[in-house]
């Protein structure tokens, strides 16, 4: 749905008419008239008043959709390899170890990601 949709069902939904709407807003009928069909569209500080006052979201009205989360298990393996590579550096006596399984847990991680694209 674009804007001029959602302001126009928004409005008919709170049953205001044009000229309520226009009131709280402080503009004219004519503007929330040229919204509605949509001949002029709102600056972004109306898009925010219409949202607050209609009850739609800002992000809707700009058609921005929600940016799916990947499953990144980078993090997980330089985790992994930083706690394997300190337990092998306590057993051993070499704290370098935990950076070195720590760089190895990031690059199999990359690698991952890679492929997945």
């Amino acid at each position: 749905m674009n804007i001029k949709e959602i302001i126009y069902e928004k409005r008919t939904e709170a049953k205001l008419t044009q000229e309520q709407l226009a009131e709280q807003l402080s503009v004219a009928r004519q503007t929330i008239s040229k919204w509605e069909t949509g001949e002029t569209v709102p600056d972004l500080e109306s898009i925010k008043k219409l949202a607050t006052i209609l009850h739609f979201s800002v992000d809707e009205a700009l058609g921005i959709e929600p940016i799916e989360e990947e499953d990144d298990k980078t993090e997980w393996f330089i985790i992994g390899g930083f706690v394997i590579g300190n337990a092998l550096g306590l057993m051993l006596n070499n704290f370098l170890l935990g950076y070195v399984f720590a760089s190895i847990g990031l690059g199999v991680g990359y690698c991952m990601n890679a492929f997945k694209k």
